[in-house]
């Protein structure tokens, strides 16, 4: 067991103007794990409270965060809640920008090898938000005056189902 393990930790919950349960997490530091959310959270604007409770390690920290969330299911959390919905799993052609960022080089290379590789989003619909595309295939869709000109052209030549 790692020092960490056995280091104090907080179960905090935010709540929003009217008292709703938005999300139940676990966190050395606090403040740090709120600006972490506030960076990335889409939902971190209804925050309008906190609630902070101690634990004396972070293996009891954990044991109450997944009973609270069974219990209380608060709107915004995933794991260990039993009524979210998972996201989709991706397919071998996707990555999340989180994981591009992490694979950017395997992702470029992937790419040079002539794959194409969507970018998702991380909800749970997957959207795709931009695509990585071999260098070829850019410069084509340059070439006959950009999108919207090559998906006319493809449509004139790919059959529709």
């Amino acid at each position: 067991m790692t020092h960490l393990a056995l280091q104090r930790t907080a179960l905090y919950r935010l709540y929003d103007d009217t008292g709703r349960l938005l999300y139940i997490g676990i966190t050395y530091r606090p403040e740090a794990r709120w600006k972490a959310h506030a960076a990335t959270k889409t939902w971190w604007p209804d925050v309008a409270s906190k609630v902070t409770e101690w634990h004396a390690t972070r293996l009891l920290a954990e044991a109450a965060e997944v009973a609270a969330i069974k219990a209380e299911l608060p709107l915004y959390n995933v794991d260990d809640s039993p009524i979210a919905p998972r996201p989709r799993a991706l397919d071998p052609s996707e990555i999340t920008a989180s994981s591009l960022k992490a694979n950017f080089g395997s992702t470029i290379k992937r790419a040079g090898n002539g794959a194409m590789i969507r970018i998702v989003d991380r909800t749970r619909e997957r959207r795709c938000q931009a695509a990585v595309v071999p260098v070829d295939l850019g410069e084509l869709v340059q070439q006959v005056g950009g999108v919207d000109a090559a998906v006319a052209i493809l449509k004139q030549h790919v059959p529709n189902d």
